[in-house]
C-alpha cells in the first residue's frame, strides 16, 4: 500500500494531529491483528496437538492478517485501491539492505553454526513436516515470495502506518512494529530448541532487520522495496535451515 496516494494525505510524512479519537481507532487496529501472528505460534507450535487444527488455525490467521487490513483501510477509512511501485532507487536499498543482512547471517552461521542443537531442532521439525525434502522446498518457495510479502503489508505497511497514527513518532512507530514483528520469531525460535542466549541473539538481529524494513516503507512508501530485503534474507535463513535439516 502507498498512503501517498491515500486521498492526497501523506500520513506517513506528517504527524497525525493529537486527535483522542483517530488514535483510539488506530490501537484498535492494532490490537486487532497486532498480535495475531504470535496467537498463530502459540497455537501451532505448543497448544495444539492436533496438526488438522494447527493448519486450520494457520491458514486462518494468516487470511484475518490479510483480510483485516484491506477491509480497514477501504470500508472503514474509506479509502480507494492505492499502488505502492517502488522506485529504482528504493530497489536498490531493499536489494543492498538485504544483501547486507544476509552477509551478517552468514557469518554469524559460520561462527555459531556448531552450537545449535541441529537433532532437537530436526525433533520439531518433524511435527511440521518439513524434513521432507519436497515440503522443505514448498515451504521454502511459500515463506520467501508469499509470507514475507504479506509480513511486510501487516507490520510494514499497516502497523508502521497505524503506529505513526497513534503514537505520532515515526521512531515510536519503527520501535512498534519492530516489537511486534519479532515477539511471534522468538517464540518460534524458542520452540525450535534455541538455547536462551541463541534466542536472544537471533531476536536482536530479526528486531534490527524488522526497524531496517519499516524505515525502508517510511522513506520509500512501498512494501515492495521492504520485500525485495526480506527475501534475500529469506534465502539466505532457508539455506541455512537446509544444510541443519539434509546435509
Amino acid at each position: 500500500m502507498n498512503d501517498h496516494d491515500c486521498r492526497g494525505k501523506d500520513i506517513v510524512r506528517h504527524h497525525p494531529p493529537p486527535n483522542v479519537e483517530f488514535r483510539t481507532k488506530a490501537l484498535v487496529a492494532l490490537l486487532l491483528v497486532g498480535f495475531v501472528p504470535t496467537f498463530s505460534i502459540l497455537f501451532s507450535l505448543k497448544l495444539s496437538d492436533n496438526e488438522l487444527h494447527s493448519q486450520a488455525f494457520f491458514i486462518a490467521c494468516k487470511a484475518w492478517i490479510f483480510i483485516l487490513p484491506t477491509y480497514w483501510f477501504l470500508r472503514i477509512e474509506g479509502n480507494d485501491i492505492s499502488q505502492s511501485l517502488p522506485s529504482r532507487e528504493g530497489l536498490r536499498m531493499g536489494a543492498a539492505t538485504g544483501l547486507g543482512m544476509t552477509a551478517i547471517i552468514v557469518a554469524m552461521w559460520l561462527f555459531l553454526g556448531d552450537s545449535i542443537d541441529s537433532e532437537a531442532m530436526i525433533v520439531q521439525l518433524e511435527e511440521t513436516g518439513l524434513t521432507d525434502i519436497r515440503l522443505y522446498i514448498a515451504g521454502t518457495i511459500y515463506w520467501i515470495f508469499l509470507n514475507s510479502l504479506l509480513e511486510e503489508y501487516l507490520f510494514r505497511w499497516f502497523i508502521t502506518t497505524k503506529g505513526l497514527e497513534l503514537l505520532g513518532s515515526e521512531k515510536g512507530a519503527i520501535l512498534l512494529s519492530s516489537i511486534l514483528f519479532t515477539i511471534h520469531h522468538t517464540l518460534a525460535l524458542h520452540f525450535f530448541g534455541f538455547e536462551i542466549w541463541q534466542t536472544v541473539v537471533a531476536s536482536f538481529g530479526l528486531l534490527s532487520a524488522a526497524a531496517i524494513w519499516s524505515w525502508l516503507y517510511i522513506r520509500y512508501r512501498s512494501i515492495w522495496v521492504c520485500w525485495v530485503s526480506h527475501a534475500i534474507c529469506d534465502v539466505a535463513v532457508f539455506a541455512i535451515g537446509y544444510q541443519i535439516i539434509f546435509t
